[in-house]
């Protein structure tokens, strides 16, 4: 066999060699391309942003703010920015020019008695067509109300205003929704809270019933429940497990997705977001009013009292502890 010419040791190649070798050298840079593409889009999927804020933790009111944004964070709304100045140090100043709506999920001062100074700062980096959404004009400075289900786009996200009376009588859910993708959140305000749900203020437990098991689970639909994380207003979330765990679902291993997130209590200070409208029909009681256990906890047993009623119960045996 003729061996090819060497040059200092090294085989030479022939043109049709090198040619061969560049094609299979070129066809391979241009799938790495194409698969260099293909994963860098797989990232760059649009979604929204969550930035939860915490307010009023050093007093015991855990209440949460939230600065909601689209995927180039653009365009953000400021929900219940009760502290301002506890918002204003959580926020950058592109942050806050990127807020188009400061809203209220009701009208309670610690929810709504930042509303003033708040717009009055973003008046102050030319952020002069901020509005003021909330149910109510019973909300400092509100500028629209809106009606339920009314729906407000905020560049590729939709927001359903779901008003859920019951905590107070113009409390407003709001769902949203990225075009986009599957990615979905609710914030409940002090109407749903993890394993709970808010004090009937301005209401009853037909109205409260009505608000989570209709309204809520209606406005969000079925197909979307087990993809809408949660975002209440408050992080009561271990003080309400305790209480179903001495109540309602007593023993370890009766109620499983209670065990869970029972666990992750014990492993984490911060709940807000990482559970679903789905796990709260697993383990929230106010979301489970015709299981026998529920009811048992209340004094049916025999399963004669309306859910009203059940809802009623349920709320009294929680403000007692």
């Amino acid at each position: 066999m003729q061996r090819q010419p060497t040059i200092k040791g090294k085989t030479r190649l022939s043109r049709f060699a090198r040619c061969s070798y560049m094609l299979r050298l070129d066809k391979t840079v241009r799938q790495l391309s194409y698969f260099k593409t293909a994963l860098s889009t797989t990232r760059q999927t649009r979604k929204m942003h969550i930035k939860p804020i915490k307010m009023r933790w050093l007093t015991g009111g855990v209440n949460y703010s939230y600065l909601l944004s689209t995927d180039d964070r653009t365009k953000s709304w400021l929900i219940d920015p009760a502290e301002p100045a506890e918002v204003f140090s959580a926020l950058k100043t592109e942050e806050l020019m990127s807020v188009k709506a400061v809203v209220n999920t009701h009208h309670h001062y610690d929810h709504s008695g930042g509303n003033g100074a708040v717009v009055s700062r973003l008046t102050e980096l030319e952020n002069a067509d901020v509005q003021v959404i909330s149910g109510s004009h019973n909300s400092p400075g509100t500028t629209q109300i809106p009606k339920h289900l009314q729906e407000y786009t905020l560049g590729d996200l939709k927001i359903r205003c779901i008003r859920t009376p019951c905590h107070t009588q113009d409390s407003v859910c709001y769902y949203v929704s990225d075009s986009s993708s599957r990615q979905k959140a609710i914030f409940t305000g002090d109407t749903l809270f993890t394993a709970g749900c808010g004090r009937f203020f301005e209401g009853s437990g037909e109205e409260m019933d009505v608000a989570l098991n209709r309204r809520i689970l209606d406005g969000v639909g079925e197909s979307n429940w087990s993809c809408t994380n949660v975002y209440p207003g408050h992080e009561y979330t271990q003080s309400n497990v305790k209480f179903v765990r001495h109540a309602v679902y007593k023993r370890t291993g009766e109620n499983a997705a209670l065990d869970k997130l029972e666990k992750y209590c014990d492993e984490n200070e911060v709940t807000t977001g990482v559970f679903t409208l789905q796990d709260e029909l697993e383990f929230n009681p106010f979301m489970r009013l015709d299981d026998p256990t529920v009811r048992d906890a209340v004094g049916d047993s025999k399963g004669s009292l309306t859910r009203a009623q059940v809802t009623d119960r349920l709320r009294a045996l929680k403000n007692k502890m």
